[in-house]
């Protein structure tokens, strides 16, 4: 399969200003080394920071992207097998909003779901989301990110045969559609080998915490060998909540597994989807 022309990585939020948060990077890859050519803020590519039409619009986004594009999203893609009750996963995102109706019911469902099948412990993880040290779909800190991600974007892209998502989905051989995965950029920059104490604390606005930007984006350069410009560049490093920095991060996992064949675990669970670092 051929490599794809495009990659783009989206550094995600459920906020109700979802705008400021929700970043988009894109890096072309055409040429003869992968090259950063944008990050920017959802309200700068589609003018309003409210989250309903921010959602609708990033969705409208990706649908319409080249078959040759790859995206990367850092939201999870699926519960653990214990907490959804459902072997298929495209039946888990068709019965989805019927299940859950608000991102506060989600989270009090799956919480009593996890306390009926072990009393005192409520939250679960995916396989995968233990292996990368991640957080459980449904915890405080992810449940709305988790939630809206799901019902607002993957949700209507996958139903509407929109995009392809791999492992769960064959790839396009013919690339007819374009293809979004599952990523999470804390999983990207352990799996590069950054050093442990840039991976933390890089997200305030501090001189420290820029110097962890600047030595995680120093790694991002050399070990995919990818070009920025230095206005690019700053724009990144001067983004204390880190967004920017996520979004390049989570491209830069998805053009590694793209440039992999999107290979995985044989032993993954369907139901539980996969993680692409």
């Amino acid at each position: 399969m051929d490599g794809p022309d495009t990659v783009f990585g989206v550094d995600f939020s459920g906020a109700k200003e979802a705008g400021k948060k929700i970043w988009i990077a894109e890096i072309d890859c055409t040429g003869d080394e992968p090259e950063l050519i944008g990050c920017n803020p959802a309200t700068e590519c589609f003018g309003t920071k409210k989250r309903d039409p921010t959602l609708r619009e990033l969705t409208k986004y990706l649908a319409g992207l080249t078959p040759n594009a790859v995206t990367g999203l850092d939201f999870p893609f699926a519960l653990p097998q214990q907490i959804v009750g459902v072997d298929d996963w495209e039946t888990f995102l068709l019965e989805f909003p019927g299940a859950f109706a608000s991102p506060s019911e989600f989270r009090r469902r799956c919480q009593a779901r996890g306390s009926r099948l072990d009393e005192g412990k409520v939250e679960y993880k995916r396989r995968i989301e233990e292996e990368h040290d991640g957080l459980a779909a449904y915890n405080y800190m992810l449940y709305k990110q988790t939630f809206y991600g799901i019902r607002d974007v993957l949700r209507p892209l996958v139903l509407s045969d929109s995009v392809r998502v791999p492992p769960m989905q064959e790839p396009d051989d013919d690339r007819e559609r374009p293809t979004v995965l599952e990523t999470y950029p804390a999983g990207v920059l352990n799996d590069l080998d950054t050093d442990e104490s840039t991976r933390e604390n890089y997200k305030k606005d501090t001189d420290e915490s820029r110097k962890k930007r600047e030595k995680n984006l120093d790694a991002l350069e050399t070990k995919i060998e990818l070009t920025i410009d230095d206005d690019l560049r700053n724009r990144l490093l001067n983004d204390s909540e880190g967004d920017a920095l996520d979004a390049v991060i989570a491209a830069g996992g998805v053009l590694r597994a793209a440039e992999n064949d999107f290979a995985y675990d044989d032993d993954y669970d369907e139901q539980e989807g996969y993680i692409y670092v």
